[in-house]
Formats: C-alpha cells, structure tokens, sequence
C-alpha cells in the first residue's frame, strides 16, 4: 500500500453529496464537501477541527466562509484564518462527469480537468456503481495496462500489446487493440466470432483512469474508473460510463444496462485476483509487462514530496 502526496482521485459520486456538508474519507484522512448554499459550488477541506479534533461535518454550521464547530462553538475558517484563528486546509476540487474529485497538492499535471470535459464532450454520463476491494488503488488502475490479463482473465482472443506515451494532457496513455468475441443483443448473427477494437488506456493518476474502445458501433465508448484508499487495507472502486450521443440524444437504455453489467462482471473477476493478491512481494516484470512497469513508473512520481 503507498501513500500518495500528488494527483487526483475521486471521493463520491455528485448524487450523494448533501445540500451542505458532506463527510468524506481519503484513507485514515478525514474530508469534508462543503456545498454553498445559494451558488451551489462544492468545496473540499479537511475535516478535523484544529482546536480540539472535533470532525466539522458532524453538527458543524455554516457561517459565510468558515463553520462553527459542534464542539466549543469556535469558527473555522475555510481555507483561511478566521476571526477565532483556525482555519482547516482546502484542496482543489472538481465537480464533473457525474463525480467529485480532489487533488492532494497544488501539483497541477496531468491536467485532468481538461482532459475530463474533453472526455465527456459529446458523451452522456451515466453514473454507474461503486464496489470495495482489498487491495491498493495502484492495482486497480494498473489493470488498464496490465496487457497479459486480458485474455486470462476477461477472455480477449488475443495477447494485446500495448505501447505506452505521454498524452496531450500528460497522462500516462497506453495504446493497442482487442480482439473481443462476439455477445450481445446489439450484434447481428453473421457479423462473424470475433470483433477488433481500438483500445486507448488513460492514466491521470494511481487513482483516475480512462479507457476508450472503439470498434463497430455502438462498440465505442469510454468508462471511467477510479480508485480510492479506504481504512483497513481497502480502497473503493466508482465506475462511470461516457456513453457517444451523434444525434444528441441519450443511448440506448438496454445497451447502457448491458455494459454496465459486462462492466461489474470484469471487475468482479478482478476482485477476486485483487483480494488476494501479496501486495508485499517484489515483481519480476517480463517483456509482456511493458505497459504496467511504465505504470509503475508513473505511480512513483505521485509519491514525491
């Protein structure tokens, strides 16, 4: 498990924040969303009231830019001092694509925000599910670039490989194509076994992650998948699709009920590698781990302090 100083993860999905305060958690680290009630922008801060450890989102009131703790009655400034002088530290925070995001420092690459409103451009967003798992983040995004497992674990018909850049918005991209075996209601009978897509893996963080197929219509679109560490070892895995809208108008519900399910049934077959995994052993990398080593690679910059 690593702790990570850098980057952007995902805290909740949009639906479940409430009107004001909202309790958050980043592993052992207490959050709060502190939505303005008349502008309706959402906030992130901590949570942990300085004068006495009293958590602000529990009983806590809002009073202009700080919050009255439950507590003692202290004001806590958001972000800056108050007039009590306390204030709790605010984090950049992005309210997109159906979720709510935070950056763990004032470190401003990957872009992800630009690269999400041009992810989801042209795209519906349908918020999908959240799972738990017993593993770390990295393990759960690696899988993008992990290009052995595909066949082994998903049933791909070929061994993918993947050549892995830099992206536009300096994100770790991984590129190649899969070769899925023909299913589904959307398909017709002698369209022949197998269909070729174009695969397209975006890294933003050991946390955030973007894949993009795009094959034979409606075999394109993108999903989102994100990682955050939870207490005890666990880490909390959000799903989102984007879903392409050419006419504007919202995808087939039956295909989006589909690749949801397709979506919940892959990542209940990692699971069950992931909750068992020795997360302490050192790996021996071979050739055909290429893209996860650079993954790899690409996590240990967000460790930096």
């Amino acid at each position: 498990m690593h702790s990570y100083s850098h980057g952007w993860f995902q805290l909740a999905f949009e639906e479940e924040l409430e009107p004001i305060f909202t309790p958050l958690r980043f592993a052992s680290r207490s959050l709060m969303a502190v939505r303005n009630p008349e502008s309706g922008v959402v906030r992130v801060f901590d949570a942990v009231c300085p004068h006495r450890g009293a958590h602000l989102a529990h009983g806590g009131r809002l009073a202009g830019d700080a919050v009255i703790c439950p507590f003692h009655s202290y004001r806590i400034g958001l972000g800056t001092n108050s007039t009590d002088g306390f204030c709790v530290r605010e984090y950049p925070a992005l309210l997109a694509a159906a979720g709510l995001f935070v950056r763990l420092s004032e470190r401003e690459s990957p872009d992800f925000p630009a690269a999400l409103a041009d992810m989801a451009s042209g795209h519906h967003v349908v918020r999908g599910f959240t799972m738990e798992a017993t593993t770390s983040v990295e393990v759960v995004i690696e899988n993008g670039f992990d290009s052995a497992h595909f066949r082994s674990v998903h049933g791909l018909m070929n061994l993918p490989s993947l050549s892995v850049s830099t992206g536009r918005f300096g994100e770790l991209l991984g590129d190649g194509h899969f070769e899925i075996p023909r299913s589904g209601w959307y398909e017709s009978a002698d369209a022949g076994p197998k269909l070729r897509t174009h695969y397209l893996a975006h890294a933003y963080s050991p946390g955030v992650f973007i894949s993009e197929l795009d094959g034979d219509p409606p075999f394109r679109y993108r999903i989102m998948t994100t990682a955050t560490p939870a207490e005890g070892g666990r880490c909390t895995i959000r799903l989102t699709l984007l879903l392409p809208t050419p006419d504007g108008k919202p995808p087939h519900e039956r295909f989006t009920t589909e690749l949801l399910s397709y979506s919940r049934d892959g990542l209940d077959k990692d699971c069950a590698i992931w909750n068992r995994l020795d997360l302490g052993m050192t790996p021996r990398f071979t050739a055909r781990d290429d893209a996860a080593r650079a993954f790899a690679d690409f996590c240990r910059t967000f460790r930096e302090a």
